[in-house]
């Protein structure tokens, strides 16, 4: 299939494809190498379409080229790794653009489509997946740029209509108008246009007629243009990439004599261009972002030897450029986006024989551990609660004998602290983050390793605990769940002589217990996992002297248990962790064959279990923490050779499992716990022959090495009135003379994109919640009648529905970079939930 760019004038891409490949043959090479993984296709296979991040943390991909202009349009679901219909454009298109406004809409305008070159301009509301018209644009165009002003216009700067075009245009969304914004000194079509901190835009480089040198100032200020430099090589088809210190990225791109492996910087202090290193490889038509660890990606494009698989990274400090892997398909005319994740996704474009419906994910981040403080006593089989501070409430376990004390992690000073002392020592017991702040500590094994039927109350705010009544059934070794009631489910455990099969249900509002019907089987070491419809799901364990495969579902609304499937795996001392897709991963433990290195995906929707990859090995009594990116960090435990220090993770998009950076330290029966950082805490344990740690160490997924780079949230609260999320942030700040960020708040002058025709700009907030203690997790989107500013958002006022009230963390992505999380506390007054889900009293 020969792929065509009909309208593409002067000395064309295709023409330039063409004289190459008869020199120099097709080179194809198809190998995956770290770094890039495979995501599911898109629905259409297509190029020069554009890609957008909204505010739900989906991608919008729209029109593109395939045989014909394309008007569909599809979205990406980060959560689920699905594609899905996004409404049908007015107008088919390619050679568009895609700008996301502060309302939480795309705007899509020019292009060129089944009537030539178009000036129709469209909307896509994210709210009801729909497209409709916009004003059009004064002159039509494609190959264009556009870009977001802090104002909130848009900026649609050259292009090409049958000539080149020196005009510009202002779009308002307020008003649904354009206006001329000046005329640039050169025409030019195939440039790059950067936003700079300064709020100014930097247009650079080109088409007109020959391969352009010169590059422009846009300001807005007072709607003038002027020049900004000269490059050092005239390029087109290059990438523009922001970096954290002001300075500007030009990459690669086409000269008057040839593909380009030259790239220079852009230094807005001093209006001048200077060389920043080589790339390994000649290369146009790629993408490039840059990553929160403040390097740049560029990816594929086409090079001299042909359409490339190759991608490589841009490090600012040294100036250097170095090998980031190879990508799963050779392809140029793809669109590059950051994720908030810290990913980039890749998606569609051509290769040496097909336009490509695959897309692929590319991984930055490099995980890292360091040490922490020691605990002030050595423990194991303890547990571990964040609490509203961010501070972390270590609690009994079990040393040389049962413990009683309890400890405050403090990530400020990253200290230990005491926090008073149980009335009861305790181990194998549950600990439970109330909607008040309290922690309930139940249950567990006394010094005697007898199961107890206590049950108290920490209070964070006085360090102290008191009595929270006394269980019906003494038991240890049980799961405690906190349901959408703001109750405690206690599901069942070890009585002392039996497995139990008893369930009871803790109201913090009368400080009582009552009965919560039976499971269908006693089992001990089992886990429970509130879902997604406020049921819980419990799996696995150990029961009447047999490992289990069974697993059940409790329903709050009828206080009932029902079957839930069954295991492919009977196991126990295993984790199960709520995906953000809503599915289970259960992963490891204890079976018939010995320690398990299988794991296995529940679904709710379906009632079913499939496998979930394979650990690199086989560990029981881990811990499994869901990440901010929506991976799951699996580390320590016992393994067939001991206690372990090796780590993993899982990555729900291609079911698969990759390698982490060790502990320090080998241990099981630890805690880790996800802080507000980010980061997770790892602490105590015991190294396999019984001796307990004092030891504790912080794992970073390194999703936010560059610290200027995380935006800003606080505070942050939720409306009594109508439950939506509304948070603030100082904002960006940016350094006078250099330009360097030195803060970031919703909505800084920096995009993280290639600053070309389809540019990705992702510097939009997403905001993420995740409940402290399932890890459900949710984008929340905006209200599309008030604008998202750099410190203000508020969410839509049913953005919670289906969302269990519980205790919860709220982070804001910017620019693929978590901002530190905040605490809130999810009730309704208003609504009364029903298995799981809201309805009118």
């Amino acid at each position: 299939m020969k792929v065509t760019h009909r309208h593409d004038p002067g000395c064309k891409r295709v023409w330039l494809r063409a004289c190459a490949l008869l020199l120099l043959g097709f080179i194809g090479v198809f190998a995956h190498a770290s770094g890039f993984s495979n995501a599911v296709p898109l629905v259409t296979a297509r190029y020069d379409h554009t890609a957008t991040l909204l505010p739900s943390g989906k991608v919008l991909v729209a029109g593109g080229f395939n045989g014909g202009y394309l008007g569909s349009a599809e979205l990406y679901d980060p959560a689920s790794n699905t594609w899905s219909a996004a409404g049908t454009l007015v107008s088919a298109r390619e050679g568009h653009s895609a700008t996301l406004l502060p309302s939480g809409k795309v705007l899509v305008a020019g292009g060129y489509g089944n009537s030539g070159f178009l000036a129709s301009t469209e909307l896509y509301d994210p709210a009801s997946n729909t497209w409709s018209a916009a004003a059009p644009l004064a002159a039509a165009r494609n190959s264009h740029t556009a870009t977001l002003l802090p104002s909130g216009k848009v900026l649609i700067a050259g292009g090409y209509n049958g000539g080149t075009l020196n005009s510009a245009e202002l779009y308002d969304p307020a008003t649904n108008s354009w206006s001329a914004a000046g005329t640039l000194a050169t025409a030019r079509y195939f440039h790059t246009a950067t936003l700079l901190p300064s709020g100014q835009v930097l247009v650079a480089g080109g088409y007109n007629g020959a391969s352009l040198d010169s590059a422009e100032l846009y300001d807005p200020a007072n709607n003038t243009w002027t020049a900004a430099g000269t490059l050092t090589v005239a390029r087109r088809f290059q990438t523009a990439t922001l970096l954290p210190s002001g300075q500007v990225l030009a990459a690669g791109g086409y000269s008057n004599s040839g593909i380009l492996d030259s790239a220079e910087l852009y230094d807005p202090a001093s209006n001048t261009w200077s060389a920043a290193g080589t790339l390994s490889t000649a290369r146009g038509f790629h993408t490039a972002n840059l990553l929160p660890s403040g390097k740049v990606l560029v990816a594929g494009g086409y090079g001299n030897s042909g359409i490339l698989d190759s991608a490589e990274l841009y490090d600012p400090a040294g100036n250097t450029w170095s090998a980031a892997g190879t990508l799963a398909t050779v392809r140029e005319n793809h669109t590059a986006i950051l994720l908030p994740s810290g990913q980039v996704l890749i998606a569609g474009g051509v290769d040496n024989s097909e336009i490509l419906a695959s897309a692929e994910l590319y991984d930055p981040a490099s995980n890292t551990r360091s040490a922490t403080g020691m605990l002030a006593a050595a423990r194991y089989l303890q547990t571990a609660t964040l609490l509203p501070s961010g501070r972390v409430l270590v609690a009994g376990g079990y040393s040389s004998a049962t413990l009683n004390s309890a400890e405050l992690y403090d990530p400020a000073g990253n200290t230990w602290s005491a926090a008073g002392a149980l009335a009861v020592a305790r181990t194998v017991h549950t600990a439970t983050l109330l909607l008040s702040g309290q922690v309930l500590v139940a249950g567990g094994g006394d010094t005697n390793f007898k199961p107890v039927g206590s049950a108290e109350l920490y209070d964070p705010a006085s360090n102290i605990w008191s009595a929270a009544g006394a269980l019906a059934t003494v038991r240890y070794a049980h799961t405690a769940t906190l349901l959408p009631s703001g109750q405690v489910l206690v599901a069942g455990g070890f009585g002392g002589s039996a497995d139990l099969d008893s369930a009871e249900l803790y109201d913090p509002a009368s400080n009582t217990w009552s009965a919560a019907g039976s499971l269908a089987t006693g089992r001990q070491y089992h886990t429970a996992t509130l879902l997604l419809s406020g049921k819980v799901l419990v799996a696995g364990g150990f029961g009447y002297s047999d490992y289990l495969a069974s697993a059940e579902l409790y329903n709050p609304a009828s206080n009932s248990w029902t079957a839930a499937g069954t295991l492919a795996t009977a196991r126990y001392f295993h984790t199960a962790t709520l995906l953000p897709s809503g599915k289970v991963l259960v992963a490891g433990g204890y079976g018939n064959s010995g320690i398990l290195d299988s794991a296995e995906l529940y679904d709710p929707a379906s009632d079913t279990w499939s496998a979930a990859g394979t650990l690199a090995t086989a560990r029981e009594n881990h811990t499994a923490t869901l990440l901010p990116s929506g991976k799951v960090l699996v580390a320590g435990g016992n393994g067939n050779s001991g206690a372990l220090n090796s780590a993993e993770l899982y990555d729900p998009a291609s079911n698969a499992w990759t390698a982490a950076s060790p502990l320090a330290v080998a241990r099981e029966d630890h805690t880790a716990t996800l802080l507000l950082s980010g980061k997770v805490l790892v602490a105590g344990g015991h190294d396999g022959t019984g001796g307990a740690l004092y030891s504790a160490e912080l794992y970073d997924p390194g999703l936010a090495p560059v610290a200027v780079l995380r935006p800003v949230l606080d505070p942050v609260y939720i409306s009594s009135t109508n439950n939506a999320l509304i948070g603030a942030s100082p904002g960006s700040a940016v350094d006078n003379i250099t330009g360097a960020a030195t803060a970031t708040g919703f909505m800084p002058r920096g995009e993280a994109s290639g600053g070309s025709t389809n540019n990705s700009a992702t510097n939009y907030p997403v905001f993420q919640v995740q409940r402290i203690d399932n890890g459900q997790m949710r984008f929340i989107p905006n209200d599309e009648s008030l604008d998202t500013t750099d410190t203000a958002f508020i969410s839509a006022a049913d953005a919670f529905v289906g969302f269990p009230p519980g205790p919860m963390l709220v982070r804001a992505w910017v620019n693929g970079v978590p901002g530190v999380a905040q605490y809130v506390s999810l009730q309704y007054s208003d609504v009364i939930f029903r298995n799981g889900f809201e309805t009118t009293p």
